[in-house]
């Protein structure tokens, strides 16, 4: 990242000048250069922040309104930032792509996810329904099993996992990654029922992360549920239908 390499790059420069004039010895010069390096750097995040906050609320006031195509070039404008700024363009990305999914396109969202950081769980999880839904389950197995070692407190991501991985028969594993999960929140009602019925051979009960899961699109929710996800401002909603014929 520019804003490391900068740093690093003044921090050197400073740090060892004086021992080239002589003014203090090898052992201090590593001592400053290392102060100095995170002193730059500090200043260098602080003035990119002063730039990425108020883009950031512009996007928010921007979605609030429903001005989703303006969100969404708000948010392409800060895509440069992301060479200065470590991880904000798995970020920035992830916001795209769901923004993408939810104007109805579908394709740009999917492209867009690909980038997503892994520590937007739910971006990613997002991205495997998709694929999922495309008939690419082995694709969509594969970003959750690496997203999950990542958000290890993330029941809904987990338990989707597990959904896939039962729906594609293979019980034993979808055990495993719920039983995995439980250890590091072992007090979690919807992942112990979901363990207790695949080991009783049973089907697992999404229902219990209610609008969060239906908005996935991996089930239909039940109809007055439905009613409420399509009239909700904010939040995932089902993409635009095209008019035939359009």
């Amino acid at each position: 990242m520019y804003s490391i390499l900068l740093s690093l790059s003044l921090s050197l420069l400073l740090g060892f000048s004086g021992v080239f004039l002589d003014w203090w010895h090898w052992g201090w010069a590593i001592l400053f250069t290392i102060v100095l390096a995170f002193v730059i750097w500090i200043l260098i995040a602080r003035a990119i922040a002063k730039r990425i906050q108020p883009a950031m609320e512009q996007v928010q006031r921007q979605m609030q309104a429903q001005h989703l195509q303006l969100a969404f070039q708000s948010l392409e404008d800060l895509l440069p930032l992301g060479k200065w700024v470590p991880l904000l363009k798995g970020q920035v990305l992830a916001q795209m792509g769901m923004l993408a999914i939810h104007m109805g396109d579908k394709q740009k969202g999917v492209d867009l996810l690909e980038g997503a950081s892994l520590r937007n769980a739910d971006a990613r999880l997002m991205l495997a329904c998709l694929r999922y839904k495309d008939g690419e389950v082995d694709r969509a197995l594969s970003v959750l099993d690496l997203t999950s070692k990542v958000n290890k407190k993330h029941a809904l991501l987990h338990n989707t996992y597990a959904w896939m991985l039962a729906k594609a028969g293979k019980r034993d594993q979808a055990q495993a990654v719920l039983a995995a999960f439980l250890k590091k929140d072992a007090n979690n009602a919807a992942t112990k029922d979901n363990l207790l019925r695949l080991q009783n051979n049973q089907r697992m009960n999404m229902a219990h992360f209610e609008m969060h899961w239906y908005v996935l699109g991996l089930e239909a929710p039940p109809q007055q549920m439905g009613m409420q996800m399509r009239r909700a401002p904010k939040g995932f909603r089902e993409p635009p239908k095209r008019k035939k014929g359009g």
